[in-house]
């Protein structure tokens, strides 16, 4: 996946959450988190697991917070 699109992506997912108004209802880190896991599901080299929704997100912190995230939400 090229990151130009990943980069388009993500600017559509901010687009979107803003429409929904979900920055009222979610922090801005459980957004980041909800970005990235989203990105990473929708790409082409997903597998189903955390190690390639990590790699295809291109997350710019550790993999252990995106487990930490979906372990105890926030």
């Amino acid at each position: 996946m090229s990151h130009a699109y990943t980069l388009s992506q993500q600017n559509h997912w901010n687009n979107r959450s803003e429409q929904w108004k979900l920055p009222l209802y979610f922090s801005k880190l459980v957004l980041h988190h909800i970005k990235h896991f989203v990105d990473g599901m929708l790409s082409t080299g997903f597998s189903g697991t955390l190690t390639d929704i990590y790699r295809e997100s291109l997350q710019d912190r550790d993999r252990r917070t995106l487990s930490h995230f979906l372990t105890h939400g926030n």
